[in-house]
């Protein structure tokens, strides 16, 4: 099976889950307000603003992921198409969480909802590469165990910081904030480097020759 319809269909469902973050973001009816109310109105609203540009980051470290492992795969078959439903049902879920992260920021249960959602779409990245790996007919050639181990010492940062968050949330929620905000500070600015950022330009020099 051709990946490009997988890959159209998951860039779609990453659309439409940052789009519903914004949704969670009200606008006042400041219609017969004054200017002190207005300013109220706005200042309640910026645990919504802060947590939709924070779960927007989250869900494009979530996408180049993703990326990152269907450039790995030079075809799809049944078994890897429900594999990743699977995973974008996660992340359609995200905005819901995040809502609730917006609403109870300090509370346990909304960090555990915000984390436990995280944590399951960064353990479901270890199956699908695991599974294009273990797939010769899938796998690209430039998905070696070499590669795979390097993509999976990276990768295994995010779980241990989103546990490592759920944990915490009893303790001090403002330490669960410091764990998944280091976990995005890694993903951006040093994940992907070396090995694997090179045999990703391999993989996308020869799309581009074909």
């Amino acid at each position: 099976m051709n990946k490009i319809r997988l890959e159209n269909f998951s860039d779609g469902v990453f659309a439409i889950a940052v789009t519903l973050l914004i949704l969670n973001v009200k606008i006042p009816d400041a219609k017969n307000y004054d200017n002190h109310e207005l300013n109220y109105a706005l200042r309640k609203a910026i645990p919504h603003l802060v947590t939709f540009a924070f779960s927007f980051i989250v869900i494009s470290v979530f996408w180049v992921a993703h990326h990152r492992i269907f450039s790995l795969a030079k075809v799809v078959n049944n078994p890897l198409l429900w594999l990743n439903i699977l995973y974008l049902l996660f992340v359609a879920i995200i905005p819901y969480p995040a809502a609730l992260l917006a609403e109870n920021p300090f509370l346990s249960t909304g960090i555990l909802a915000y984390t436990i959602t995280l944590s399951s779409i960064a353990l479901m990245h270890f199956v699908l590469l695991n599974y294009i790996l273990k797939n010769k007919h899938i796998k690209h050639e430039a998905l070696t165990p070499v590669v795979y181990r390097s993509y999976a010492r990276s990768a295994i940062v995010g779980p241990i910081c989103y546990v490592s968050a759920a944990a915490c949330s009893f303790i001090n929620p403002y330490i669960s904030f410091c764990f998944i905000i280091g976990a995005l500070i890694f993903y951006i600015f040093f994940s992907g480097r070396g090995r694997i950022d090179d045999k990703l330009l391999i993989v996308a020099k020869e799309e581009v020759s074909k």
